[in-house]
């Protein structure tokens, strides 16, 4: 009679020091919840503090980058360099706009300049940028400014960019393919400094109401494999 043997699982064959953050980001520092549990579970807990955090992407990178917003406990800024900022887009998304100082600057060398003295303030909770170009020289700057004040700088960008290594964590958000008035987005952690990679994790956005819940149906032959075991 043949014995069913119980196959290892990954975790069970790793050291205590890795098994630790298989699954999930580590949250080795202090972080920000954001209070959908789907992409608090992938992050160990929130958005890292005094830290630079790149999110790729494009409409739905805003989406997260403005959703950064809405959970920050204090003080936040923006550089919005070619006049895109939305306020009542923002609004929408719950960011408090009352709490948020917009910096319009056109000049790349001038908005640059602008973001590194932003990102050195202890007073501002969140920073967030979307600028093409940034220098090797300006990103180590950044993060030194961010490990200084205890900030979450956010940089979205379309794509990741050439000197997106020296952030603390990388984020891709790609829509899929959806029917009905929910949209769905799969986001997944490109890299996380001192952590394993954790599996994608796949939301659905309510288009009327905003409201986050798991994918009703999977939209592709990997999104049941990339889902975290949190409540949304």
């Amino acid at each position: 009679m043949a014995t069913n043997h119980k196959q290892p699982q990954i975790k069970e064959l790793l050291p205590p020091e890795l098994a630790r953050t298989f699954g999930g980001v580590h949250a080795s520092q202090p972080v920000m919840p954001l209070g959908i549990g789907r992409i608090d579970a992938l992050l160990g807990g929130g958005i890292p503090r005094a830290s630079v955090i790149e999110i790729a992407g494009t409409d739905a990178a805003w989406w997260l980058g403005m959703k950064v917003l809405a959970a920050a406990d204090g003080l936040c800024a923006m550089i919005d360099h070619d006049d895109s900022f939305f306020p009542p887009g923002a609004a929408a998304l719950g960011v408090d706009l009352a709490r948020l100082v917009v910096v319009r600057e056109s000049r790349t060398r001038q908005a640059q300049w602008a973001l590194g003295r932003l990102a050195r303030e202890k007073g501002i909770a969140v920073t967030i940028a979307w600028m093409k170009g940034l220098s090797d020289t300006l990103m180590r700057r950044l993060q030194l400014a961010a490990e200084e004040s205890g900030q979450a700088i956010i940089l979205l960008a379309e794509s990741s960019s050439k000197s997106a290594h020296w952030c603390s964590l990388r984020l891709a958000v790609r829509p899929e393919p959806t029917t009905g008035h929910a949209r769905r987005l799969c986001i997944e952690v490109v890299k996380a400094r001192g952590a394993a990679m954790p599996r994608p994790v796949h939301i659905e956005v309510c288009d009327e109401t905003g409201a986050v819940s798991l994918p009703s149906v999977a939209a592709g032959p990997e999104a049941g494999a990339g889902v975290v075991a949190s409540p949304a």
